[in-house]
């Protein structure tokens, strides 16, 4: 005689493998929707060139950069800018290759 439907030993959730499943893992990095909402980086020009700036709020602030204008740290929790060549000779990655990051009073005073 069969089983009736309800009376069947169900399976685990996940097939028996420990943890939760794809569909049931956070986001990386915690489900932090910020670096989304950042808007595109700005482009400056100046008489050395053309620069897109993006702003880093002190909360996406996680590790320690040497400013270039200053030469001193930017201490994690800061807030800063990131910065690199539009027009580089040798195109676009290789100025995004070549981004530093600066104190914000640092990149305005230059």
């Amino acid at each position: 005689m069969s089983r009736s439907r309800s009376s069947r030993p169900r399976r685990q959730l996940g097939h028996g493998k420990a943890g939760p499943s794809k569909w049931q893992r956070s986001a990386p990095g915690g489900g932090d929707i910020s670096r989304v909402l950042e808007p595109a980086p700005r482009v400056e020009r100046d008489r050395f060139g053309s620069w897109a700036v993006r702003f880093i709020p002190a909360v996406n602030a996680r590790k320690t950069y040497t400013c270039p204008g200053c030469t001193r740290p930017i201490a994690p929790g800061t807030a800063h800018c990131v910065v690199w060549r539009t027009d580089h000779l040798f195109g676009d990655e290789r100025g995004i290759e070549e981004r530093r990051h600066w104190h914000l009073r640092c990149w305005e005073t230059r």
